[in-house]
């Protein structure tokens, strides 16, 4: 028996009789949730598309997950921080660049919360829902399909999880997939409950669309809520193959 192992049983010998006992801890934590459906799912790569700063990879690596992750960042601010984070990680590559239906370039809407920055208008729900992410600036930046690129990720014949936080871009990202689809074992899509971006797919549209590609729903995360109404206007969807 291990010495944690004798502690434990000690520490339950006191409090049992009293009427307490000892669990193992599980937490609701978005990043811990995730990292519970990667590990169940034997995930071996991650897809970070529209990573920001690295927040999410940062969260995923802090939960205990240690496998491949590649993100996806076109502004040039936030993918600098985002290089900056992964530079200690050998096994975290960042792009700078924008995932979408095809190759090209665009111009990005910078906001003044970086997070909210979008290839789309932002309508004035979400000004009025977030005081604050009003567009600044605008950007040039670089896009590419998923599936252009897959075969240069060096990841073929992994478990593969992705992930799209692109602010209602979500479904031109997915459409730029579609040859790539069969090699994805899940999905975490960051999907709006209303209308904040102008000509975005709302949260029933591309559910359908996964679901018609082969997944099934198996997590909801809430997400950005408009405080003065209560209503939760973004919400992640977490899929998996069926």
């Amino acid at each position: 028996m291990t010495i944690k192992n004798q502690l434990l049983k000690i520490t339950r010998s006191v409090l049992n009789p009293a009427g307490y006992d000892i669990v193992k801890f599980k937490t609701t934590y978005p990043a811990h949730v995730i990292r519970d459906q990667l590990e169940r799912n034997r995930i071996e790569a991650v897809l970070d598309v529209g990573a920001n700063e690295g927040q999410y990879s940062a969260e995923l690596r802090k939960a205990g997950y240690k496998g491949k992750i590649i993100s996806f960042e076109p502004l040039k601010e936030a993918f600098d921080s985002t290089s900056k984070k992964a530079a200690k990680d050998g096994n975290w590559t960042v792009l700078n660049y924008a995932l979408g239906e095809r190759n090209g370039s665009d111009i990005i809407h910078v906001s003044k919360h970086s997070p909210s920055s979008s290839l789309l208008p932002m309508t004035r729900l979400h000004n009025d829902a977030a005081p604050g992410s009003e567009y600044l600036s605008e950007e040039k930046i670089e896009t590419r399909s998923l599936d252009s690129l897959f075969s240069e990720l060096g990841i073929t014949g992994m478990r593969i999880f992705m992930k799209v936080d692109t602010q209602g871009y979500e479904m031109l990202v997915l459409k730029g997939s579609e040859r790539v689809f069969p090699s994805l074992s899940g999905l975490q899509l960051e999907l709006s409950a209303a209308m904040l971006y102008e000509g975005e797919e709302l949260y029933y549209t591309i559910c359908r669309y996964v679901e018609d590609k082969g997944f099934r729903l198996v997590r909801i995360i809430p997400g950005f809520v408009n405080r003065s109404t209560a209503e939760m206007l973004q919400f992640d969807a977490v899929f998996f193959r069926k």
